[in-house]
């Protein structure tokens, strides 16, 4: 993944390279405008993810949960479970 700066001028000789490129490279191009009016190119797929992750992250009990999770990774306090053990969880409810 690579970000690059391009003025709009350029940005508009070459448009379908610089998409293409976004999107199988998974880059970011700053597109820079007068007055500092610059925007960012991403792919749909990149910009779905950082949406997701925003929505992820504005609870503070779910990001909480989530930073729990990620050091109960860290230190290794995981428990696996067999495919069979997960669908009897996941079905308790029903």
């Amino acid at each position: 993944m690579a970000t690059t700066a391009i003025n709009i001028s350029d940005a508009r000789k070459n448009l379908k390279k610089l998409t293409d490129d976004v999107v199988d490279f998974d880059d970011h191009v700053i597109i820079t405008k007068p007055q500092n009016r610059n925007v960012v190119v991403m792919s749909e797929k990149e910009y779905q993810s950082w949406q997701e992750t925003l929505y992820l992250l504005s609870s503070e009990a779910n990001r909480q949960n989530l930073e729990e999770s990620m050091n109960q990774i860290k230190n290794q306090q995981i428990k696996s479970l067999t495919k069979e053990k997960w669908d009897r969880l996941s079905h308790e409810d029903y």
